[in-house]
């Protein structure tokens, strides 16, 4: 019996205070809240330099990256604001020069979609191989932080002169082990 005088007295307090707080408060109450401006990314400046060997000759390529402020800079949907970047390329043979060039997202505007044109910034460059004398780079213009690009390959000839075109071959890897993992 002592137990329930103690729950219906707890349960009266609680009856209690809830009426309490559900008195009207004719306060309003100003929240000011702060514009939040988009910050502006800009990609870490990079610099790559390696080297490979061809019969008697030495190759040496060296690729620099960094964001560009006279360049268009790329918004997203969320407000977020992109530097562009440029690529500056240079290969040396057998210590000579041999090609110099610095490339910008409009390097490859012509073979851009509308989309990669006004969204995406330039954000890729890496030596591919050598073959049949020419060296040939990887390059691409992709959308700030996702993995969506349009990847071109850069191919420069014995005499220098290059030539540039849209990649469309699918990186799946060795598809040996490809035909070798789907037979298991």
């Amino acid at each position: 019996m002592y137990r329930r005088h103690i729950f219906l007295l707890m349960a009266a307090l609680v009856m209690v205070s809830a009426c309490r707080r559900g008195e009207k408060n004719n306060e309003v109450q100003i929240v000011r809240t702060q514009k939040v401006v988009p910050q502006l990314h800009r990609t870490p400046t990079y610099d790559y330099t390696d080297s490979l060997f061809v019969g008697s000759h030495r190759w040496k390529y060296s690729i620099h990256r960094e964001a560009c402020d006279s360049l268009n800079t790329v918004t997203d949907e969320e407000g977020n604001r992109y530097v562009d970047n440029f690529y500056q390329l240079t290969v040396t043979k057998d210590g000579h020069p041999f090609f110099a060039r610095r490339f910008t997202k409009e390097s490859f505007a012509s073979r851009l979609t509308a989309d990669f044109r006004k969204y995406g910034i330039l954000d890729g460059c890496r030596f591919s191989r050598y073959e049949d004398g020419k060296l040939f780079f990887s390059l691409c213009v992709s959308y700030p932080e996702s993995d969506m690009s349009s990847p071109f390959i850069l191919a420069i000839g014995p005499d220098g002169s290059h030539t540039i075109e849209a990649d469309n071959m699918l990186d799946v890897g060795d598809l040996e082990d490809l035909d070798t993992l789907s037979m298991r």
